[in-house]
């Protein structure tokens, strides 16, 4: 399964203000044209996913909104159901997964999902969200061959760790954010050793007016 991070990106590596805080002051930098394009990527994939604390401070649809009925399966990993049900994804229409553990499993949230519209709930590993065996549970039970992730940082390090990225595409905005502490495009434990660092390859680079478009395709 081609699998694609999509990110903005400040110059400094931030994808929020802050930890805690929403990635939708970025977009203010975006004009419709830009906005347009993040679009248009979702809607030649068929999943997209994203972690549970993007869900927590942006609250995303997580649609194509310049194609109707052409909207990817959202996809969230959560290993212990603490998400809001209230949640756009989880109250239209739309086709959503949510992906929780054994540990997660009992919690009285996924009946609550399992008796609204369009709403499954995939049982994948004991305490942590096991990715491998979601990947092959989306390509052969679900028909996705296309993925897009939309963050955070966590959720980015999770699949980077296990080598399922093939591509990086990042919208990098001439901003710095600095702060030690704040959301990168991968966080999670990191890796002190050059030799167990992911390695890419420069695709493409495109300046326009509003970002310069990175594009890094997995090194083999």
């Amino acid at each position: 399964m081609k699998t694609s991070i999509f990110s903005q990106i400040s110059i400094d590596g931030k994808i929020t203000m802050g930890a805690g805080q929403s990635s939708k002051p970025l977009f203010s930098l975006l004009e419709n044209q830009d906005i347009e394009y993040i679009h248009s990527f979702r809607g030649q994939v068929q999943g997209i996913m994203v972690g549970k604390n993007t869900i927590l401070t942006d609250n995303p649809m997580l649609t194509n909104r310049y194609e109707k009925n052409n909207d990817p399966l959202r996809i969230i990993p959560t290993s212990h159901m603490d998400i809001p049900m209230d949640s756009h994804v989880f109250t239209d229409n739309g086709k959503t997964l949510v992906v929780t553990t054994e540990n997660g499993k009992d919690s009285e949230k996924i009946e609550v999902l399992r008796g609204r519209s369009n709403k499954e709930v995939l049982v994948c590993g004991e305490d942590k969200v096991d990715f491998t065996e979601l990947y092959r549970q989306l390509e052969t039970n679900y028909g996705v061959s296309s993925l897009m992730i939309e963050g955070g940082g966590f959720l980015n390090w999770h699949v980077f760790d296990q080598d399922l990225v093939d591509e990086i595409i990042l919208m990098q905005l001439p901003i710095i954010i600095g702060g030690a502490t704040n959301i990168t495009l991968a966080d999670g434990e990191g890796y002190r050793d050059l030799d167990l660092a992911k390695k890419f390859k420069v695709a493409e680079v495109v300046p326009t007016k509003n970002y310069t478009l990175l594009r890094y395709l997995k090194a083999v």
